[in-house]
C-alpha cells in the first residue's frame, strides 16, 4: 500500500513538471506556483553552512593545547595586536604551563578562512567574524566574544585590547581544571559574551562611529589628544560621518579642502574634534581633545584689524664659534612682519647663547615695529615651534621673559608624547638620543610665562594674521601609528600664504626640519599644489632621514625662486652638494633666482611679502664674525 502511494505521488509530480515545461514552451507569461508540502531536514539544508555555534571552547585538553592564536599579519612587535596576543599566551602558559602557538592572518588570494576551526583571534584580523563581534561597539569599548567557531578579543585602543587580553587570560585561569598533573581548560559560550568600556580615554566613548568604515588603529597623537585612523573611507562616506557628528550634538566650526583632501573641524561642550579626509590613502583620521576656547583657532571673519604697515620675512643667523674654536651652524629663528603690524615668529634658534638669539631677535621686532608701536602694544600673534630640538626651541625655552615686554597671544606646536617617543627610541635607538625630544613640557611653560595661549595645531587648520594664512600641511598626526624614525620626522609643515590688497599672493613654505619619510605623505597628498615662490631648505640641508627622492620630489614640487637656508656658512659647503638640495637651483628648477644661507650672529635676509618677482627688493645684512 505504501509503495502504490508513493508510486501515485510520483505520478502526480511528474505530470506537474511536465506541465511547466509546457507552459514555458508555449511562452505562457502566467506565474505558477508550486507549493508541495515537503519537509526539508537540516541535513539537506542549502541556505545556511555557517558551523553552528559551539557550546563549550576546549582550549586545553589533557595538558595540550587545542586551538592556535592568531593575530593580525604586517605588524610590528610593539603593536598593540601583537603585545596582547604575546600577553595572553604568556599569562596562559605561566598558569598551566600549556604553550600555545601563534600565527598571523595571511592566507593566500585563492584561500579561504576555515570557519569550522577553532582559534582565538586577538586585534583587527581579516577574519570575517571580527566584523560581528565589534558591530555596535564604541571607539572606546573592548570585547572577549564567541562567534562561530572563534574567540574574538578586540579593543580600539592599545589600553583596551590589552585590558582585554588580561581579561581574557583570567577567564582561562578560572576554567583551568588540573588533574594528575594536567591541565584541562573548557569555557563554556556565555562566559564569551563580554563588552566593556576600558580605552584609557573617555573621549573615545562618547564618539559615534563611522559607518562603512574599516577601522585600523590608534594613536596618542599629542597631549590629551587622541586619533583614530579609519581606512576604506569615501568622500561619500566622510561627508555622510560629518552629517552624523552633527546629529550627535557636534556643531561644525570650519571645513577647509587642501587638495582634494578635507579637513573639518567641529565641538560640542566636552570635545573639539578635527576629522580629515586622506584623499590618496581612503582615510579618515579623527583628532580629539578635550574642547577649550583655545581649540577653536579663529576664522577669516575675526581676522579684521587694519594695515599698518608692510609683510616681510626675515631669516636671522644663528651660526657662532664656540671656545674651542669649532662652528655651531644649526637653529632656525624666521620672523614674518604683518601688514596689522603683528608678528610670527618660527622657533627662533638654539638655547647655546640663548641670550644672544633672544637678544637679536627682540631687536629685529622692535626696529621693524618702530614706526607704528613700542612696548606692550607690539603684538606677536603667534610663536610657531616646529619641533622640539634645542635648535629649535631652545631659545624660546630658556630666554621667554625677555617677550614679556610684548604682547604674546599663542604659541602654536604639535610635539609627540612621551609614550610614543619612548616606543620610537626603542625601535629606532641609532637614531635617537634617550633624552631627545622631551621639550613639551619646557614650551609650554615658556608660553605660560609670556601670558600666551598654548595650542596644539593639527593638519588642515589655517591660521589668520593679518595679510597672511599661515596653513598646517603635515604634523606627526599624518604619520603615526608608525614608529617616527627620527624627532625631525615629527616636525610641523606650515605654508604661508600672504595676499596684498590689490589681491597679488605668494607662498612661502615653513619646512623646520621636516624628512624625506613626513614628505612622501606630503607629495602624495598634495603633489604640485605645493608649489612656493619661497622655500626655507629642510634640515638646514642635512640629512633626509631615509627618504632622499621625497625630499627632491617635494622640491620640485615646490620649485621656488628664492630659497632660505637656515645653516651657518661654514657647514654649507658640506652640504649644497647633496642630490636632493641641489634640484632647488640647477636646471630642474626653472623658476630659481636666488639662495640665501643665514651664516653668522644677526645675519638678516629679508624678504618682501608677498614676493615681487625681484630678487632686487631682498635686503641682507651681514654682520661680520
Amino acid at each position: 500500500m505504501k509503495f502504490n502511494i508513493r508510486l501515485t505521488a510520483l505520478l502526480l509530480t511528474l505530470i506537474i513538471v511536465i506541465g511547466l515545461f509546457a507552459s514555458c514552451e508555449t511562452g505562457s507569461t502566467e506565474e505558477t506556483t508550486v507549493a508541495p508540502e515537503t519537509t526539508v531536514t537540516p541535513e539537506t539544508t542549502a541556505e545556511d553552512t555557517t558551523p553552528a555555534q559551539a557550546s563549550t571552547f576546549d582550549l586545553i585538553v589533557n595538558g595540550e593545547a587545542q586551538v592556535k592564536i592568531i593575530r593580525p599579519k604586517d605588524l610590528a612587535s610593539t603593536d598593540a595586536s601583537v603585545v596582547a596576543a604575546v600577553k595572553i599566551r604568556n599569562e596562559i602558559e605561566d598558569a598551566t604551563g600549556v604553550k600555545f602557538s601563534m600565527a598571523d592572518d595571511f592566507k593566500k588570494a585563492t584561500e579561504e578562512y576555515d570557519d569550522s576551526t577553532v582559534e582565538i583571534l586577538v586585534g583587527h584580523t581579516a577574519h570575517a567574524q571580527i566584523g560581528e563581534a565589534i558591530s555596535g561597539l564604541s571607539y572606546g569599548d573592548y570585547t572577549i566574544k564567541a562567534v562561530g567557531n572563534k574567540i574574538v578579543v578586540f579593543g580600539f585602543t592599545y589600553d583596551a585590547i590589552s585590558y582585554a587580553a588580561k581579561q581574557f587570560a583570567k577567564l582561562v585561569k578560572e576554567y583551568a581544571v588540573e588533574t594528575d598533573g594536567k591541565y584541562n581548560v573548557s569555557i563554556p559560550v556565555e562566559a564569551l559574551n563580554i563588552v566593556e568600556e576600558h580605552s584609557g580615554s573617555k573621549h573615545l566613548s562618547v564618539l559615534p562611529t563611522f559607518d562603512g568604515a574599516t577601522f585600523s588603529g590608534t594613536y596618542e597623537s599629542n597631549l590629551d589628544c587622541d586619533e583614530i585612523i579609519l581606512e576604506d573611507v569615501t568622500l561619500e562616506g566622510y561627508n555622510a560621518y560629518i552629517t552624523k557628528l552633527e546629529g550627535a550634538g557636534f556643531t561644525k566650526y570650519t571645513g577647509s579642502d587642501f587638495s582634494g583632501n578635507l579637513f573639518t573641524t567641529l565641538y560640542n561642550k566636552e570635545l573639539t574634534l578635527n576629522v580629515g579626509y586622506y584623499k590618496p590613502y581612503d582615510e579618515c583620521r579623527i583628532i580629539m581633545e578635550p574642547f577649550s576656547e583655545e581649540t577653536l583657532i579663529g576664522l577669516a571673519a575675526d581676522n579684521n584689524r587694519p594695515t599698518v604697515t608692510t609683510s616681510q620675512i626675515t631669516m636671522l643667523g644663528c651660526e657662532y664659534q664656540k671656545g674651542d674654536g669649532s662652528f655651531v651652524g644649526n637653529g632656525l629663528s624666521l620672523l614674518f612682519r604683518l601688514s596689522d603690524g603683528s608678528f610670527v615668529i618660527v622657533d627662533g634658534g638654539h638655547s647655546g647663547s640663548a641670550d644672544i638669539w633672544a637678544n637679536n631677535l627682540v631687536k629685529a621686532i622692535e626696529e621693524q615695529a618702530k614706526d607704528y608701536a613700542t612696548g606692550k602694544d607690539i603684538r606677536i600673534a603667534a610663536w610657531f615651534v616646529s619641533h622640539c630640538h634645542g635648535d629649535h626651541n631652545g631659545m624660546l625655552n630658556s630666554k621667554s621673559s625677555a617677550f614679556k615686554k610684548f604682547t604674546v597671544e599663542r604659541v602654536i606646536a604639535n610635539f609627540m608624547t612621551d609614550s610614543e617617543r619612548t616606543k620610537s627610541i626603542n625601535a629606532y635607538s641609532n637614531n635617537w638620543s634617550s633624552t631627545e625630544g622631551s621639550g613639551d613640557d619646557a614650551t609650554r611653560t615658556a608660553a605660560a610665562n609670556m601670558g600666551a595661549d598654548f595650542i596644539v595645531c593639527h593638519v588642515g587648520q589655517r591660521f589668520f594674521f593679518g595679510d597672511t594664512v599661515f596653513e598646517i600641511l603635515y604634523t606627526v598626526e599624518s604619520y603615526g601609528p608608525q614608529l617616527v624614525n627620527a624627532l625631525n620626522t615629527s616636525t610641523i609643515l606650515v605654508r604661508a600664504i600672504t595676499t596684498d590688497a590689490s589681491g597679488k599672493s605668494s607662498t612661502t613654505m615653513v619646512m623646520g626640519d621636516v624628512t624625506g619619510p613626513a614628505m612622501a605623505i606630503c607629495n602624495k597628498m598634495y603633489g604640485h599644489d605645493m608649489r612656493a615662490q619661497i622655500v626655507q631648505v629642510a634640515h638646514h640641508g642635512y640629512t633626509t632621514w631615509g627618504n632622499d627622492s621625497a625630499m627632491a620630489t617635494a622640491y620640485k614640487y615646490m620649485a621656488p625662486e628664492i630659497v632660505l637656508w637656515p645653516q651657518g656658512s661654514n657647514a654649507f659647503p658640506n652640504y649644497k652638494e647633496k642630490s636632493y638640495n641641489k634640484v632647488l637651483w640647477d636646471g630642474t628648477n626653472k623658476n630659481f633666482q636666488q639662495l640665501y644661507v643665514a651664516g653668522w650672529n644677526n645675519t638678516q635676509h629679508i624678504v618682501p611679502l608677498p614676493y615681487s618677482g625681484s630678487p632686487d627688493s631682498i635686503t641682507s645684512k651681514i654682520t661680520s664674525k
